[in-house]
This record gives C-alpha cells, sequence and structure tokens, in this order.
C-alpha cells in the first residue's frame, strides 16, 4: 500500500478549505452572537454594549485577514509569490492582526482576560510584517534579476 505523501499542491488545498470554513464560521459567529448577546456576556460577566462593539470590530478585520488570505491563496495557486500585491497583502494581513489586538487591549482595560487576545494578534502581526519585510526584498531582487538578464 502507498503511503500518503503530503504535496504542496494538497497544502494548498488544505489551506484553501480552511480559509473558505473559517470564513463560514465566523459569519455564523455574527449571525448567532446579536441572538444570544445576553446569555453570552452575563455568563462571561461582560458589558453587552461593549462586547458587541470589539466583536464586531474584530469581525470585520478578520473578515478582511480572510479575504486577503484567499487572495494571496489564489496568487501562489497561479504560481505568483514574489510580486508586490502579495506585500501589499501581507501589509494588510499584518495591519487586520495589529487592529485587533489594539481592539482588543483597549478593551482590556474593562475585561483584562482580552489583553492574551491582544498579545496574541500584536505577536502574529509582528511575525507577517517580518514575512512582508522578507517578501518585499524578494521581489526587489526579482526585479533586480529580471533587469539584467
Amino acid at each position: 500500500m502507498d503511503k500518503f505523501k503530503w504535496t504542496p499542491s494538497l497544502s494548498l488545498l488544505l489551506s484553501e478549505v480552511i480559509v473558505k470554513v473559517l470564513a463560514v464560521l465566523f459569519a455564523a459567529a455574527c449571525i448567532y452572537v446579536p441572538f444570544n448577546r445576553n446569555s453570552i456576556a452575563l455568563n462571561m460577566g461582560l458589558n453587552i454594549p461593549m462586547f458587541m462593539t470589539v466583536f464586531y470590530l474584530c469581525a470585520l478585520f478578520a473578515f478582511t485577514a480572510l479575504y486577503q488570505l484567499n487572495r494571496l491563496l489564489k496568487n501562489i495557486k497561479r504560481a505568483d509569490i514574489f510580486i508586490n500585491e502579495n506585500v501589499r497583502i501581507l501589509r494588510i494581513l499584518s495591519w487586520c492582526c495589529y487592529l485587533v489586538g489594539i481592539t482588543t487591549a483597549v478593551y482590556s482595560f474593562f475585561e483584562y482576560p482580552f489583553i492574551i487576545i491582544s498579545a496574541a494578534s500584536a505577536f502574529f502581526g509582528l511575525i507577517i510584517r517580518v514575512l512582508k519585510n522578507v517578501f518585499c526584498k524578494a521581489v526587489e531582487l526579482r526585479e533586480e534579476n529580471d533587469g539584467t538578464i
């Protein structure tokens, strides 16, 4: 029996599926939360209007990030890797993470445990920003090599 081999194309397909599943789950959460906001907020001891504001701001950033991830995966699928569009997408992704971090950091003044989400978001934003810088340098090198040939 042949052993299963994980290939780059399978990994890309898995990433695409995960992005789409997350988009559906986030959309379901955005629909579910308003109808159950009282039980959610009261069970967690949260201020309902403030929680809903933070929730939907973060959802906006999450949907933006998922859309950008989908665009990045499409570019990768077409073998368009080191291009300026991907640098721009990574920049937007990092800002989405930073904006979730800022939003939850402000909210953590009222609900302290949200500082964990803030720190994680800022950390992911930093990692993506470093990747963006690597991509930016790779684009420069590719353009320089294309110009000399």
